[in-house]
């Protein structure tokens, strides 16, 4: 991949999770100044397939930025592509009672048409973006979204089934981009309610956050409306305008080199509360050095058990249906949530 003459900038970011490293790198961008409206991006070897929002048209484009053809979808929205064999997953934008999941053929015929299932706070009413997992997808929500951490929700569902079969808690209330790396998840917030332009990643194998890194334009004007995100297994695209601009810029693909095992430059706060065992399969056991509160709901945000806490509490789970919960502590000064599996 020629990456040369594309060249606008490079930003090393050092960690301090871990001595000697430079773990994140843009090395490059790609622009396409006659293009305003992407959110959908899935890069395979040499093309960069580009769903555009507003005419749902897929575009073909090289690494130089040359559009090279593109594909006509039927729909008028693009919030999420995924690229399969012989067709597409497009998410739909928003949807007050449940945005929608379509997959095209790659002749732009309709195959099959999913609603994506209510989530915690109601539902699926806003899709920020896609990525594939195995037969199941990722996909970000900026409707519903919360107030306090967690401000919002990543959700893992196989489409088709009834409920989401994992779930992870976000920072920020409008993220969009979302990307696979192994068992780190990235995703991306925008600014749209005053959240800091950020890429985040998340160690789903254990749990936890890694922590973030600013957009190049943090410094600038804080805008450059971040939407999608795809990772070639190699490097990490981030569709976004270019730095620099206003909010009505035109659209740039921006290139890292991410490198998570070795941590990022700014690592989360440490875990507010420990659980075990997880899996659970009778009884869940919550520790934590002071006192607050628990709420431990499902995948459609109905709160099944809830409880004070004086640093430890033990909650019984016997009589529920085995899946994938959400187990949040609240303090006096602070909120945290994790998922238990009860099988």
């Amino acid at each position: 991949m020629d990456m040369e003459p594309r060249t606008l900038f490079a930003l090393i970011v050092t960690s301090t999770l871990l001595p000697d490293c430079s773990a994140q790198v843009l090395i490059d961008s790609i622009s396409f100044p006659q293009l305003t409206s992407i959110w959908g991006i899935h890069v395979a070897q040499d093309t960069i397939f580009l769903g555009q929002d507003g005419n749902g048209d897929i575009l073909f484009a090289d690494h130089q930025g040359n559009i090279l053809g593109q594909q006509s979808t039927g729909f008028d929205f693009n919030h999420g592509l995924v690229r399969k064999a012989d067709s597409y997953l497009i998410a739909e934008d928003y949807s007050t009672n449940g945005a929608n999941l379509y997959e095209v053929g790659s002749n732009g015929s309709l195959i099959d048409n999913w609603t994506f299932p209510d989530v915690i706070g109601g539902p699926s009413s806003g899709i920020g973006d896609l990525c594939a997992d195995g037969d199941a997808i990722w996909y970000t929500m900026y409707y519903p979204d919360f107030d306090a951490f967690p401000y919002a929700y990543a959700y893992k569902w196989i489409p088709g089934d009834p409920t989401p079969i994992d779930t992870v808690p976000l920072h920020g209330e409008q993220p969009y981009g979302i990307a696979l790396k192994g068992d780190t998840l990235f995703y991306v917030t925008d600014n749209l309610n005053g959240d800091q332009e950020r890429i985040y990643a998340y160690d789903l194998a254990n749990e936890q956050d890694l922590g973030w890194i600013d957009l190049p334009d943090t410094p600038i004007d804080n805008d450059q409306r971040p939407q999608g995100m795809s990772y070639d297994g190699e490097f990490l695209y981030l569709v976004a305008n270019r730095q620099g601009g206003s909010a009505f810029a035109y659209q740039t693909v921006f290139i890292y080199s991410f490198d998570a095992s070795v941590g990022f430059s700014h690592a989360e706060h440490a875990e507010l509360f420990t659980v075990f065992p997880n899996p659970a399969n009778e009884w869940i056991t919550v520790a934590h050095p002071g006192v607050g509160s628990y709420t431990l709901t499902d995948m459609q945000g109905r709160r099944v058990r809830s409880g004070s806490i004086t640093h430890q509490a033990t909650i019984d789970v016997r009589d529920l249906v085995r899946g994938m919960y959400a187990l949040t502590l609240e303090t006096s000064s602070e909120s945290s949530t994790r998922r238990v599996l009860v099988q």
